[in-house]
């Protein structure tokens, strides 16, 4: 024989479409009596197969005649559909505009639940409706908060069916599935994924050689730069790390810069020096062979670079 008991839980300011009814598996009230949602699915069978819509009033008067009745029992809602999922039992409520307007006043704050359950374990057999109540039973979340954590559990699982390539509506357990066979005994595809060493390698190998491209412009750059007289040779170090290093420094320090050394890199006989020779190569010996020389022969000392 099933009996009848009711259980209450919190609203908050809003009242939201869907409303939880009941916790998942075993639960104990406030006033210490156990129930248990053993089988919501038998729950929902049984309000399809009733057709009818199950009444929301006020302090349960409905389920109890006892209460002297001094007018017409007014509903604050009607509960249209139910649905389980791992939170629990939920009912989608039609809410009265005069219902709507006491919960978001503040004037009634919980909702309490009427079912039917069996005496040997406290099994939930049927709902017969809910009450909005003053004094909760049951711990079950508060009521203007629901509507936002279905709408994000549904949207959550949504995105993750669509990230399996499947339907957004997919059961639970088939989204569980999948996620079991990507986790445990998929394979990566070879032609979508590569392993994290060849990546590696693959970028060493193409930062060392773009820093031997910028070695090689660099060398190069000096090089020209020095035989335009814009560089000393002792200026050549520091210019070659200036230009690997910062190549946009480099360019503006020769833009800014004279040809002041261009002396140094002229053809020997621009210079009065002989073949091979550079300045301060030239020995004081050498200088007075040279100059004993042009004197023997009634010539300039300038001549012999001629």
């Amino acid at each position: 024989m099933d009996l009848i008991a009711i259980c209450d839980r919190e609203l908050t300011g809003v009242a939201p479409d869907w409303v939880h009814l009941f916790p998942a598996g075993e639960m104990t009230g406030r006033d210490g009596r156990r129930f248990n949602l053993a089988n919501a699915q038998g729950v929902i069978d049984a309000f399809a197969q009733n057709a009818v819509d199950l009444p929301v009033d006020y302090e349960h008067q409905s389920d109890k005649p006892g209460i002297a009745q001094t007018g017409p029992v007014p509903a604050a809602g009607w509960i249209k559909e139910l649905k389980a999922d791992a939170l629990g039992l939920w009912g989608r409520v039609e809410w009265t505009a005069q219902a709507r307007e006491l919960i978001a006043d503040k004037a009634y704050r919980y909702l309490s639940p009427s079912f039917l359950y069996t005496k040997a374990g406290g099994v939930i057999t049927r709902l017969k409706g809910a009450g909005l109540v003053h004094n909760p039973n049951l711990q079950l979340q508060a009521l203007a908060s629901q509507e936002d954590v279905m709408s994000a559990t549904d949207e959550f699982k949504g995105a993750i069916a669509s990230a399996l390539g499947l339907p957004d509506d997919a059961d639970e357990s088939v989204v569980l599935c999948a996620v079991q066979e990507l986790s445990g005994s998929a394979t990566p595809d070879p032609a979508k994924y590569v392993p994290i060493e060849a990546v590696a390698d693959l970028m060493k190998d193409r930062n060392e050689g773009r820093a031997s491209q910028s070695a090689e412009r660099a060398e190069a750059k000096v090089t020209e730069a020095m035989a335009q007289g814009y560089l000393s040779p002792a200026m050549k170090d520091w210019a070659t790390a200036l230009c690997t290093q910062n190549e946009a420094s480099f360019d503006a320090f020769i833009t800014k810069s004279v040809p002041q050394f261009a002396h140094l890199f002229k053809p020997s006989h621009m210079t009065g020096l002989p073949p091979g020779a550079t300045p301060g190569s030239i020995t004081a010996e050498q200088s007075e062979v040279a100059s004993s020389i042009c004197s023997q022969l009634g010539l300039k000392p300038e001549a012999l670079a001629d």
